[in-house]
């Protein structure tokens, strides 16, 4: 036996033991979720030997997180704090024409389709969001910062000038910041 192997038997154990299903970027995996710091959000830590990264959407107890932080790769497992997304985005599904063909006189013939609506699950902040920084930053009145996971559908239906409602209100992307590898972080202003 080589000395410096890392056995996971131990781990895979407790996996097995208290372990519990979740769905990672709907892909059921058996993780351990424990109460991250009380706070002012609702965070959780994920242990999990599958392959997690910042911005993964996680659904746990039928409520979706996404993983905030970098992934700390220990020895044994990979460790991540997951926050709670306290909203949901509905971008409504668009009519879409294309053309199927043309008729005798040469004209182009369409047939039209409304595509399903999405729901992308956020989280909403009045505080510029850091996980390390006890003492966030206050953004403007009438901002808000939505955070999100970054995938193609999102930064698609998601740039600067896009209107959507949320809270209530109708809200306009002013800012799209990637520096966060995983999240898309969206700065909105009230429309």
């Amino acid at each position: 036996m080589n000395p410096f192997t890392f056995d996971t038997s131990d781990f895979q154990f407790l996996l097995d033991s208290i372990g519990e299903t979740v769905t990672i970027d709907n892909v059921p995996k058996k993780c351990i979720v424990q109460n991250g710091n009380i706070g002012d959000y609702e965070e959780k830590y994920i242990y999990t030997l599958d392959s997690i990264q910042r911005g993964n959407l996680i659904v746990y107890n039928r409520k979706n997180y996404i993983i905030a932080s970098d992934v700390t790769e220990g020895k044994l497992y990979k460790k991540a704090l997951m926050r709670h997304c306290n909203y949901e985005i509905v971008v409504e599904g668009q009519e879409v024409c294309e053309i199927v063909g043309y008729n005798d006189f040469g004209e182009p013939m369409y047939e039209c389709h409304t595509t399903k609506s999405i729901f992308v699950p956020v989280f909403v902040d009045k505080y510029a969001f850091k996980i390390d920084d006890p003492a966030p930053i206050r953004v403007p009145d009438k901002q808000i910062i939505v955070t999100m996971q970054d995938n193609e559908t999102n930064k698609s239906k998601f740039t600067v000038n896009t209107k959507f409602d949320v809270m209530g209100h109708t809200w306009k992307v002013v800012d799209v910041d990637l520096t966060r590898n995983g999240l898309l972080i969206l700065t909105c202003e009230l429309s």
